[in-house]
């Protein structure tokens, strides 16, 4: 294992393993294991959408607790009072709503489309997405600190117009331009980061509007553009995880019933986004996967082509934990003899750390110099890969003025009163031809009715056809 990644991981589990002792494991699939990028991103949301949606507001619904009574046990201080993450103010509990506080979207509702009253007024019908109702992003709020916030994105604010000593808002720098932000006091930065980090990957689905685009991407990974995701790692990596996390989730998920695994497992946030996405995640961190290969393609077909021409086509080669690089044969396939039948490759020395990264297109070129079928093997091998990867290519050859087949001898009008013609191509090969569908050796006019008919041929070069017109 790289020992960069073993004092990254040592660094982060000595620091939480006491905070995460209750945590329960056993909500973690096994099948998170191993897994690293976008496949372990997606893994995760199958697992975050499956949750109950609460009821919006200060009133339970149909005995279900809302939003508020999920509020007096996720977001209490020790001394009983609001935890507000926006402002300084002291807040009690009351027996609905508190007031001078509101609901807060951290992630802000507008940047998937909601709106309230989508189906009704009832507390679990106010708005249409499972988003607007997630305890893992709603937080109580100071009122005039969440006027003051809008639907700004995140950002370290550099020209504040409002300033209460724990939410800042004015303009700042993001995507390369002036931008009105909204900044959290330094110990909420990586609460808000790890908020957003579920929400990313529990909602990945979701279209965007234009406004979330100023941190999000309309795709399913990373679902972060490079602000985004730049700017929540850090603030991720600056603040850890802190008790009142842990408190919180361990709360949401006793009435919610899904998790925020970058509270659980912090280190996951590097597999996904971050340090180690050329890592397979494992709840032990320890990566037990042997480096590996994958191939977009086992076998690659050129199909037919003439002499003196030459095809090119491309295999797409991406790495795991790969240290040393691979090397790209070709072989007849019959005896695996260094002979390379007319094909060639672009490189045949494929980059370890390239192959880890971005992967390698790796180029085919065929260029026959005598015509007949050709079948060869490409190998991809190292020490480190417990077997070679084998891929079939195989092309045939026709003489060049031969290349493109097609029907001779035939003219495109005929008399019912003309003598039947043999179907032929301009090459001798062992061909199937239908007329109108049906089997044919010949094209008969007599036989046939006035009006348009079809010509096909079938060969393992290729197929084509024709259209004949019969008159009276």
């Amino acid at each position: 294992m790289n020992k960069r990644y073993v004092m990254i991981f040592t660094a982060i589990c000595g620091s939480i393993f006491s905070l995460l002792a209750d945590m329960p494991r056993d909500y973690y699939p096994n099948s998170l294991e191993g897994k690293n990028g976008a496949e372990l991103k997606t893994e995760l949301h199958n697992l975050l959408k499956n949750h109950t949606r609460l009821p919006y507001g200060s009133r339970d619904y149909n005995r279900i607790a809302c939003t508020w009574t999920v509020f007096k046990k996720s977001d209490v201080r020790p001394n009983g009072k609001v935890w507000d993450m926006y402002s300084n103010n002291s807040y009690s509990f009351s027996s609905g709503a508190t007031k001078g506080m509101n609901i807060e979207h951290s992630v802000p509702k507008s940047w998937w489309g909601d709106a309230a009253n989508y189906n009704g007024t009832n507390a679990l019908t106010r708005f249409k997405y499972d988003g607007s109702y997630d305890l893992h992003h709603l937080t109580p709020s100071d009122a005039d600190a969440n006027m003051a916030k809008s639907n700004y994105p995140l950002g370290v604010v550099d020209s504040p117009s409002f300033d209460n000593g724990v939410t800042k808002v004015g303009t700042g720098q993001a995507n390369g331009r002036a931008t009105n932000l909204f900044e959290p006091a330094d110990e909420y930065k990586g609460d808000f980061a790890r908020m957003y980090l579920y929400f990313v990957t529990c909602y990945q689905d979701y279209s965007w509007k234009s406004s979330a685009l100023s941190m999000f991407a309309q795709n399913s990974y990373p679902t972060l553009n490079a602000y985004g995701q730049s700017l929540l790692l850090k603030w991720h990596r600056q603040d850890p995880v802190s008790q009142k996390e842990i408190d919180r989730n361990n709360a949401v998920y006793s009435f919610q019933g899904n998790r925020n695994p970058f509270i659980d497992y912090p280190n996951m946030v590097e597999y996904i986004w971050g340090d180690s996405t050329n890592y397979e995640f494992s709840f032990s961190g320890q990566s037990t996967s042997a480096p590996s290969i994958s191939i977009s393609n086992d076998k690659i077909e050129f199909g037919y082509i003439g002499t003196e021409t030459s095809k090119d086509k491309e295999i797409y080669i991406k790495g795991k934990n790969l240290t040393t690089d691979i090397t790209a044969k070709l072989f007849l396939s019959s005896a695996l003899n260094n002979d390379s039948g007319d094909f060639s490759l672009g490189m045949s020395n494929l980059p370890a750390h390239e192959l880890n990264t971005t992967g390698t297109n790796l180029a085919i070129t065929f260029s026959p110099r005598s015509i007949g079928t050709r079948n060869v093997t490409l190998r991809l091998s190292s020490d480190e890969l417990s077997a070679p990867v084998d891929i079939t290519i195989s092309g045939t050859v026709l003489l060049s003025d031969a290349s493109y087949l097609r029907i001779i001898d035939i003219k495109s009008t005929y008399k019912k009163s003309d003598e039947p013609v043999r179907l032929m191509l301009n090459m001798n090969l062992d061909t199937q031809w239908t007329v109108d569908g049906k089997p044919a050796t010949h094209l008969t006019p007599s036989e046939l009715s006035a009006g348009l008919h079809t010509i096909q041929f079938t060969t393992t070069y290729g197929t084509g056809k024709m259209r004949v017109q019969i008159i009276e």
